[in-house]
């Protein structure tokens, strides 16, 4: 078996995070390539009703699926002439790819909130590496440090599954769509650039030897654990299951 190197080359890290644009919270830039494809507005007044009709368009996404967006339903969810659809958007295709690009921006500015909100706890959980690798630790220490990032996780599904219900609808609405929909495609990976990158850059942090490949795993975890809870019966959220599963995932990375 093969020595676990105990040293966290923090220098290297950093490189890596300025590389990927990441803050030291972990949180990232990823909306560079978001671009609308509806007819551009100069106006505050055009822009207002634009925004309007797609936030109209997110909740029909969210109550009837994204093959519910059609001109005539959005229109009368926004409270709009039937026009003023056609004038923003020429086609359903244009419409449903801004009302994503909408909603990644949402979820965009709700990510950063989160690492904004929980950085102390992560500054705090880091600070008990002291510059070694997890797998260091002695047993206590390491199980305190694991703990720390599990509350973290925990409290951001808890608060997806109880605060953000619609945004997660909608979020497998349009991943569901963009099986059919390949404009949809690079929207979608915008969308799970912000996820990936901020794990990517925890992971590297705490010295992970493959971070982005435990980035992805831990998002796939996370994702089918709000799935789960989502559909299971009673109104009550399981959140042993969701703290037992994140504890054994979260172990099992830091090795």
């Amino acid at each position: 078996m093969e020595e676990t190197n105990c040293e966290v080359v923090s220098d290297s890290l950093s490189q890596a995070r300025k590389a990927n644009g990441t803050s030291s919270s972990g949180s990232s830039n990823g909306n560079e390539a978001l671009k609308y494809q509806g007819r551009k507005t100069s106006r505050a007044t055009s822009e207002q009703r634009r925004r309007i009709i797609l936030e109209a368009a997110l909740r029909i996404v969210v109550r009837d699926g994204v093959r519910g967006v059609r001109h005539r339903a959005v229109a009368k969810e926004a409270d709009v002439p039937l026009s003023a659809t056609t004038y923003y958007f020429k086609d359903i295709s244009d419409l449903i790819t801004d009302t994503f690009t909408l909603f990644v921006e949402m979820g965009a500015e709700k990510f950063k909130a989160f690492w904004e909100e929980s950085d102390t706890k992560l500054q705090e959980a880091l600070a008990l590496l002291d510059g070694q690798h997890p797998a260091c630790l002695s047993q206590e220490v390491r199980q305190v440090f694991v703990g720390k990032m599990v509350d973290l996780a925990v409290h951001y599904i808890v608060a997806q599954l109880k605060d953000h219900r619609d945004y997660l609808i909608a979020e497998r609405s349009f991943q569901l769509e963009c099986l059919r929909n390949e404009n949809l495609r690079p929207v979608a990976f915008n969308h799970q650039s912000y996820l990936l990158n901020s794990l990517e850059s925890f992971f590297g942090r705490v010295g992970s030897e493959q971070p982005a490949i435990d980035a992805q795993l831990f998002a796939a975890v996370i994702m089918q654990v709000e799935y789960q809870s989502m559909v299971q019966s009673g109104d009550e959220l399981d959140t042993d299951m969701i703290r037992d599963r994140l504890v054994r995932q979260i172990s099992l990375m830091l090795k």
